[in-house]
């Protein structure tokens, strides 16, 4: 009696099956990686994006070369912006020229300037001329940044530093504040040490300027 042989054409065919299901399912997982993480890169960017990031020291930078030029600061970002930026950042400040919005930053700043009379006269200075500069976070995620207030001077730099302003204190960059109005705002003083005041820190004027 001869045994019944197996079918190879039938077997080879299931093998065949199980082997393009296989590539299937692999191809599938794959692709399903890819969109999570291709997801989630996009979602972090978009995230990343609403940060403010501050520009203080790129401001201090050019409030001193305007000074290095003129023997004196801007009176406001007008004339900052007309000789050191050539009016490129024109749109993005206020018609009395005291306040610079960096929408793409969420940033903005107020500068408040005090020079001498007569710069050209020693004798005449009561104090050395100095910009006030606030720097003050912006968009939704505003409580995740610090607020700026610095004296920039042509030889250093004072800052101070604190939370987010609310609707209640964002008044107090229209002046000059005290040491003690800052301390209300609960902002401290920073020290230097040859660091960044600020994080992070800002980079050149037209590679990552945050303006």
């Amino acid at each position: 009696m001869t045994g019944e042989q197996p079918n190879s054409s039938t077997s080879g065919t299931h093998s065949g099956k199980l082997r393009f299901t296989f590539v299937i399912v692999a191809l599938s997982l794959v692709l399903f990686i890819v969109a999570y993480i291709h997801s989630a890169w996009t979602a972090n960017n978009r995230r990343e994006a609403n940060l403010p990031v501050p520009a203080m020291e790129v401001i201090a930078r050019d409030l001193r070369a305007f000074h290095h030029q003129t023997g004196c600061f801007p009176r406001d970002f007008r004339e900052l912006d007309e000789r050191i930026w050539r009016g490129e950042r024109s749109q993005q400040i206020s018609p009395d020229g005291k306040t610079l919005i960096a929408a793409q930053a969420n940033y903005f700043y107020t500068l408040h300037t005090i020079n001498s009379p007569n710069p050209t006269r020693e004798s005449n200075l009561v104090e050395p001329p100095k910009a006030a500069v606030w720097g003050v976070p912006a968009g939704e995620r505003a409580n995740e940044s610090a607020t700026y207030f610095w004296y920039v001077t042509p030889q250093r730099i004072e800052g101070w530093m604190g939370p987010a302003l609310t609707s209640a204190t964002v008044g107090a960059i229209s002046g000059i504040p005290s040491e003690q109005q800052l301390a209300r705002l609960t902002m401290t003083r920073q020290t230097a040490n040859g660091t960044s005041l600020t994080a992070p820190k800002s980079n050149g004027i037209f590679s990552i300027f945050p303006f």
